[in-house]
């Protein structure tokens, strides 16, 4: 049995652009890697399909399932016919904007590329990863990333790792395709507050446009948000992605006052992880030990990400 590691990320901010001729949007965000993870266990079957199951009730584990689709996409770049149980521990709750579904599509290409020993790199796993979702791109390098377009294209920045960061999720599963069906975008440009905050450093002005949406469709998480700000002294507090989650930074003598603000809530501590560290821990670079994926990892050695990647 393999045993995977599928990591969390928030959006430090999140500005919508404009909508697409073919009915997406175009974004600019911040991404960020955090240390909040499922786990993914992997055994051959020698069936030729894949038998995918998680504890997680609320989830589809059929073909519509991310996992699902990052393994028909790579079989079916190569005319493969992979046979493999596979389980999920899901720790990144459903719904709440942190990515989890996401995650778990481009540890598996990642997964595949070193069990079939195909060797691609970087930029090859992102355009197959492009093809499975907007933010799967970005769960090949981690670290912190300007992404813009639909998310496929990535721009690798200076990691913000090792920030205690708090985050309250209440018991909702917000759907990215209701938000942003309900988005109105507003007329005329804006200047970039993503822009001004990577020449100047100061979380403070970063915002999520989304919020307005989420919050009038679900009032619950405005509310965590202003708790949040009235009771917390942090330089950062928004909603991640278009929800449900809610984040914060926090300073080491507030991390105990989550579970006290919000007990009804799912509140978790965790911190952000830089790029080096995330791709160690999902086993795409050499760790000086064996990778979960197995004793010869050195063919990851090309996928190291490069300042910019475009699909």
């Amino acid at each position: 049995m393999v045993t995977l590691k599928s990591f969390a990320k928030i959006n430090l901010g999140l500005e919508v652009v404009g909508r697409r001729e073919d009915g997406y949007h175009n974004l600019k965000t911040l991404f960020q890697t955090v240390n909040l993870c499922d786990t993914i266990e992997i055994r051959e079957n020698g069936t030729g399909r894949i038998n995918l199951s998680g504890d997680d009730d609320s989830l589809t584990w059929d073909e519509s399932n991310t996992i699902h689709r990052a393994f028909a996409a790579f079989s079916g770049k190569f005319s493969l016919r992979p046979g493999f149980d596979v389980f999920v521990k899901k720790r990144i709750p459903p719904g709440s904007g942190l990515g989890g579904g996401s995650s778990n599509a481009a540890v598996i290409l990642y997964f595949l590329n070193e069990y079939f020993e195909k060797g691609m790199k970087a930029e090859e796993l992102i355009a197959i990863a492009a093809g499975i979702g907007a933010d799967v791109p970005f769960f090949l390098v981690g670290g912190t990333a300007l992404a813009e377009g639909i998310g496929e294209r990535l721009t690798l920045l200076d990691d913000i790792g090792g920030v205690s960061v708090g985050i309250v999720i209440p018991g909702i599963n917000v759907s990215t395709g209701l938000i942003f069906s309900k988005l109105n975008l507003t007329r005329g440009r804006i200047k970039s507050k993503i822009d001004t905050f990577m020449k100047s450093g100061d979380f403070s002005i970063l915002e999520n446009n989304l919020e307005k949406t989420t919050f009038k469709l679900f009032p619950q998480v405005r509310l965590i948000k202003e708790k949040m700000i009235r009771n917390i002294g942090c330089d950062l507090a928004l909603m991640s992605g278009s929800g449900s989650a809610v984040f914060c930074t926090l300073r080491e003598r507030d991390s105990g006052k989550l579970k006290k603000l919000f007990p009804s809530y799912t509140t978790l501590a965790v911190q952000t992880i830089g790029r080096q560290n995330y791709l160690k821990r999902i086993g795409a670079l050499p760790s000086g030990k064996a990778s979960v994926f197995g004793a010869d990892i050195r063919r990851f050695e090309s996928c190291r990400p490069r300042e910019q990647y475009n699909v």
